[in-house]
C-alpha cells in the first residue's frame, strides 16, 4: 500500500504544469499594422478646421507629420487604421487581454489612441455600424513598447455630449471594432506640429492551446487526487470509537448586512462620481436603499455628506487629469461630472488653494490635506 504522500506526487505534478501553462505560457499576438488594408489621414479639416497631416507608410512603420492651425475649438490631426471592410470582419477584442503600442514623437507630445466599434443605442435591437462608439486613452510615447489593458479606455466626453449618452465605458461593445485612430491634439495655442512614428501595434492575449491544455491537466490532477483518497480509506479513517487526533472547525463568519450595504454605497459612489446627473436619490434607487440610509452609511464611512463626498472624488480626479493629461480645463470639468466651468473653478480653488491653470503649471504643488474628508 502506497504512502499517502507518494499518492499525491502525480496529481501535484499535473497541477503544477497546469499552473505554469495557464500563467506563464507565451502569449499569442496579432499585428494590426500588417492586417490594416488601408491607412487614412485625418484632421480637423473634416470639421472646417485648418490643420494638415501627411502620411507615409513603409514595412514596419507608419508615420505622419502634422501641423495644427487655429480656426477650430480643439485643433487635431492623426491617422485612421481601417481594420474592417468588405473582406475583413470586425475585430473582437474580447479574445485579447490588451493592446501593445510602440510609438515615438519628435518633439515629445501626447497622443490619443481611439478605438471605434459598432454602437448599440438604447432601445435598439441591432448594432449600428454607421454611428460608431469611441473609446480613448491619452498617453505620452517614450519610444518603447507600452501595454494597455482595455479597462483603462473610456468613452470621451465630447462623444457622450454629442450622443446624449452617459456611458463612461462600454467594453462589451469592443466585440465589433472597425478601426483605430492615433491623434495628436493642441497644446493650447493651436500651433502645435510634430512627427509621429508608429513602430508596432499588437493585440496580445492568452494562447488558446496553452489554456486548453492547462485545463485538461487540471482536470486530470483533480481526478487523480480524488482517486488517491479513495484507495485506502482505512489509512485516514480513525478506528470506530476512537477520538480523532486533530479536529477543528473553520472560522465562522457572521453576516453583517450593514457593512455589506456600506461597501456597496462606497463602491457605487467611487464608480459613478463622474456622472453629472448623479444625485442622492438616483444613487439610492440604484443601490435599492432609502436616501436616508445611503446618506447615513456614507457619513459613517467617510465623515462626509453626499455632496461633500462627491465633490471630493471629482476634484481629486480633476487634479490628477490636470497633471497627467493635456485635456483642456473645460473638458476635464465636464469629464469629472461638473456641468458649470465657473462652479468647477471656484470649487477647485477652495480645495487646492489655486486655480486649475495654476495647478497644471506648477507640477511641484502638493494637494493640501482635505479637512472636509476627516471623519466627524
Amino acid at each position: 500500500m502506497r504512502h499517502p504522500v507518494k499518492r499525491l506526487v502525480a496529481p501535484g505534478l499535473l497541477a503544477g504544469v497546469a499552473v505554469l501553462l495557464w500563467f506563464f505560457a507565451p502569449e499569442r499576438e496579432l499585428d494590426l499594422m500588417t492586417r490594416t488594408p488601408r491607412l487614412i489621414g485625418l484632421s480637423d479639416r473634416l470639421n472646417d478646421g485648418h490643420s494638415r497631416v501627411h502620411l507615409q507608410a513603409s514595412p514596419g512603420s507608419f508615420r505622419f507629420q502634422y501641423r495644427l492651425r487655429p480656426g477650430f475649438p480643439y485643433p487635431w490631426a492623426g491617422m485612421n487604421l481601417l481594420l474592417a471592410d468588405s473582406t475583413l470582419p470586425p475585430l473582437d477584442l474580447g479574445a485579447w487581454r490588451a493592446i501593445r503600442i510602440h510609438a515615438r514623437t519628435e518633439p515629445s507630445v501626447a497622443l490619443r489612441l481611439q478605438i471605434l466599434s459598432d454602437d448599440l443605442p438604447e432601445g435598439a435591437t441591432g448594432r449600428d455600424s454607421i454611428h460608431l462608439i469611441y473609446h480613448f486613452l491619452e498617453f505620452t510615447p517614450e519610444n518603447k513598447a507600452l501595454e494597455i489593458p482595455w479597462k483603462t479606455f473610456t468613452v470621451p466626453s465630447w462623444w457622450r455630449g454629442m450622443r446624449h449618452r452617459d456611458d463612461l465605458q462600454r467594453l462589451d461593445l469592443l466585440d465589433r471594432v472597425r478601426s483605430m485612430e492615433i491623434h495628436a491634439g493642441s497644446l493650447g495655442d493651436g500651433l502645435d506640429s510634430a512627427e509621429v512614428e508608429l513602430k508596432a501595434l499588437l493585440l496580445v492575449g492568452p494562447s488558446p492551446w496553452a489554456r486548453g491544455l492547462a485545463l485538461l491537466l487540471g482536470i486530470g490532477a483533480a481526478i487523480l487526487f480524488f482517486r488517491s483518497r479513495e484507495e485506502s480509506p482505512s489509512e485516514t479513517s480513525p478506528e470506530p470509537g476512537a477520538a480523532p487526533s486533530s479536529l477543528s472547525g473553520s472560522p465562522v463568519a457572521l453576516d453583517d448586512p450593514r457593512s455589506r450595504k456600506m461597501e456597496l454605497v462606497l463602491e457605487m459612489v467611487k464608480t459613478h462620481f463622474a456622472d453629472p446627473e448623479l444625485s442622492l436619490e438616483k444613487l439610492s434607487s440604484q443601490a435599492g436603499l432609502s436616501p436616508r440610509l445611503v446618506a447615513t452609511l456614507l457619513k459613517e464611512a467617510t465623515g462626509l455628506h453626499f455632496k461633500g463626498a462627491l465633490n471630493h472624488l471629482r476634484l481629486e480626479e480633476a487634479g490628477r487629469l490636470l497633471r497627467e493629461t493635456r485635456g483642456s480645463i473645460s473638458e476635464i470639468c465636464f469629464a469629472v461630472g461638473y456641468q458649470n466651468p465657473s462652479h468647477f473653478g471656484r470649487a477647485f480653488r477652495e480645495r487646492f488653494g489655486v486655480s486649475p491653470s495654476e495647478w497644471r503649471q506648477n507640477e511641484t504643488l502638493e494637494p493640501p490635506p482635505d479637512d472636509s474628508a476627516k471623519p466627524a
